[in-house]
């Protein structure tokens, strides 16, 4: 079996250190064919998703198992509200906030925020709420769950 190279790189609490566990996309809200969700989780920062409407924006990642969450790492231009969720159920319906921030405008440059969590259980899916940006539209290059 071949492992899927755009899996999302995550490390989940395996008892002594962190283990590799992976994941996926499985939802944005906006869609842009030369811009995919994927570009989120191919582990460079020269590709990236885009919005295409108005804030709030969500991206949805799955982890291939169900993790503790002690950061996240994003790589993204004019991202100016974010909050990290997350859900431990089977399905993604209840989040819980893990952390939210305001952003600097970088000017179009590339902004990297690590995002200190507090989860206090395993969980399965992590949502990126874009709360507002600097201007109309924001690029996700990537995501590093930890």
């Amino acid at each position: 079996r071949r492992e899927n190279p755009k899996c999302l790189k995550c490390y989940g609490d395996a008892g002594p250190g962190f283990e590799k566990v992976g994941g996926k996309v499985v939802m944005v809200s906006s869609l842009d064919d030369n811009n995919p969700a994927d570009n989120i989780i191919d582990g460079r920062e020269d590709t990236y998703w885009i919005s295409t409407g108005l804030y709030p924006q969500e991206v949805l990642l799955a982890l291939n198992q169900r993790s503790m969450v002690s950061s996240v790492k994003i790589s993204s231009t004019s991202i100016k509200g974010i909050r990290i969720e997350s859900c431990a159920e089977d399905d993604p319906v209840n989040f819980k906030t893990l952390a939210e921030e305001e952003m600097e405008d970088s000017s179009g440059r590339l902004q990297i925020r690590e995002m200190p969590c507090q989860g206090v259980e395993p969980v399965a899916y992590i949502k990126l709420v874009i709360l507002s940006g600097w201007h109309d539209f924001c690029t996700v290059h990537r995501a590093v769950v930890e």
